[in-house]
């Protein structure tokens, strides 16, 4: 694996084990990860990514600020939000809480609902960063009555929003799998519009190649709007890491321009 001092991962859930905070921090000291975006999702899929026992109690926003604040030199906080169950005041609640950007997963409508607009306007008002999932989704248990729809998150949804909201700076999770095409349009063309390729290991990115992403992101200056998210257990950060790296040098891009991709946007795009 290449090494790199100075990695930021945008995409990081806080799993819902004993001690996995504690393991987070050490796979990061490990993996040289300088900061790290952590999201806690509450009751909402509260056995995503378990690998170890004993399971505990989902942490929620409140939680999750708490703990940043006592990280504060190497974790920040996404608040989450499901649009269509969250009333726009929620987005003031996270900033009081002092989270500094917003998670959005799941939506009852499109993203694009008007529906939702008012939340935009209050997280670009805020200046918050948006990480939106797109793509498929479907959680390790099934969610009868839950409203899961991935056509609800398709990357497509991104772009009236980009126009309706020029400043807010919004990232496409897992690239919109499986409408990767799509996302990657959406990033060239839209300029507050970015993506990260987070995933499972064994997931969407291990099958492409090298060909594959050099024809996605085919455009100069293409390596500004990718960031890197691990969006898996704390125990597979290394192994997700290696992988970015493959896809680095199979686009055959230089090191600085890796460099942005592993970090230099990101700190970009969150101003710390």
């Amino acid at each position: 694996m290449t090494h790199r001092s100075s990695i930021w991962d945008v995409h990081h859930h806080w799993v819902n084990e004993a001690g996995y905070v504690d393991r987070l921090l050490h796979t990061m000291d490990a993996c040289g990860i300088e900061r790290l975006g952590l999201i806690a999702m509450g009751d909402f899929v509260p056995d995503l990514f378990i690998q170890h026992k004993p399971q505990v109690d989902a942490a929620d926003n409140t939680a999750l600020a708490a703990l940043c604040r006592r990280h504060a030199d190497r974790l920040w906080g996404w608040g989450f939000i499901r649009l269509g169950q969250h009333l726009p005041d929620a987005v003031n609640r996270i900033v009081d809480l002092g989270l500094v950007g917003l998670k959005f997963h799941a939506p009852m409508r499109p993203y694009s609902d008007p529906e939702y607009f008012s939340i935009y306007d209050e997280a670009q008002a805020h200046q918050l960063p948006c990480l939106f999932h797109t793509g498929f989704f479907y959680p390790p248990t099934p969610m009868p009555g839950e409203g899961i729809r991935s056509e609800n998150y398709r990357p497509i949804h991104l772009e009236p929003i980009a126009h309706e909201f020029p400043d807010l700076r919004m990232i496409a999770a897992h690239l919109g799998v499986c409408w990767h095409e799509e996302a990657a349009t959406i990033c060239r063309m839209c300029p507050n519009v970015y993506a990260d390729l987070s995933g499972r290991v064994d997931g969407w990115r291990s099958a492409k190649s090298s060909d594959w992403f050099r024809e996605i992101f085919y455009w100069p200056g293409a390596h500004k709007k990718v960031l890197f998210g691990s969006d898996v257990h704390a125990d597979e950060v290394e192994a997700s890491i290696s992988d970015y790296e493959r896809i680095l040098r199979g686009l055959g891009w230089t090191e600085e321009q890796g460099e942005d991709v592993m970090g230099g946007n990101a700190r970009r795009l969150f101003e710390f």
